[in-house]
């Protein structure tokens, strides 16, 4: 446990550093350096990369013999069995829009499990740490999730980033079934921090296809502490840092969401 409390210290720092480079873009967008990754609906600016850089050097002065894997590149030992997984700007569009709900995501994986995360979001200046059988905390203070236990009267989030046709046309069938079954869908932009608004009560449930392990490992270990659950879509664990379609809730609803997607063809 000292060992996991020691990693999320240090990922609060390193969030906290990332979200510092966040706030000065903010304040002033003309060194944003918009570009796509492809043809217009994946965003990465100088503040992902001024973000990455900001985390990776806390973490490697703390851990120097880990690795960092982040969506904007990786550095560190290739070899290590202590792996941080970062997103530096989870929510890149929502950033260069101005609409705030973005965040900065740390987690550290060590010997294959989660033990340790932090996501901040440093335009709302919130927080959320896990420490693995450690519980999650808001600013310091414990959060637990919603007491929801009808999926009818859920808030649930289903979203996408893509600019491929059958992707799409999965999503729009996703977002269907989830319209015709919960007390409502939204589409926030920025995963990490919907995995902690599950965590805090703020909304029921979370579904995507196709995350990444730096968007989700962090989210997934603090609603896990916060008594909610994160699985595949047929509803086995998801205890990798492998790509994965993904189900999040608050727990209550979790059998009856997957029920209530159980038949849906993601390929069409």
């Amino acid at each position: 446990m000292t060992e996991a409390i020691l990693a999320a210290e240090v990922a609060e720092t390193a969030a906290r550093a990332g979200g510092a480079v966040l706030t000065r873009f903010q304040r002033d967008k003309r060194e944003l350096e918009v570009g796509y990754k492809d043809a217009r609906a994946n965003l990465v600016t100088a503040a992902d990369r001024e973000s990455q850089r900001a985390v990776t050097e806390i973490i490697l002065t703390a851990f120097p013999d880990h690795a960092v894997d982040g969506e904007e590149g990786t550095a560190g030992n290739p070899d290590a069995a202590n792996v941080w997984y970062v997103d530096p700007l989870d929510g890149t569009t929502n950033f260069t829009h101005g609409l705030p709900f973005c965040c900065v995501s740390v987690a550290l994986r060590s010997h294959g499990a989660t033990v340790a995360g932090a996501v901040y979001d440093p335009l709302h200046d919130e927080m959320f740490v896990g420490v693995r059988g450690g519980g999650a905390t808001l600013n310091g203070a414990p959060v637990g999730v919603s007491d929801v236990a009808r999926l009818d009267r859920a808030l649930v989030v289903a979203q996408a980033q893509t600019v491929d046709a059958d992707e799409i046309r999965a999503y729009a069938r996703l977002v269907e079934r989830l319209m015709s079954v919960t007390g409502g869908v939204r589409s926030l932009g920025s995963p990490a921090l919907t995995l902690c608004a599950i965590a805090a009560g703020r909304l029921e449930a979370y579904c995507e296809y196709a995350m990444d392990a730096w968007d989700i490992l962090a989210g997934q270990l603090i609603l896990a502490e916060a008594g909610g659950r994160l699985t595949l879509f047929d509803g086995r664990t998801h205890a990798t840092a492998d790509r994965a379609d993904v189900v999040a809730s608050n727990g209550y609803i979790h059998a009856d969401l997957i029920d209530a997607l159980r038949d849906l063809d993601r390929r069409g």
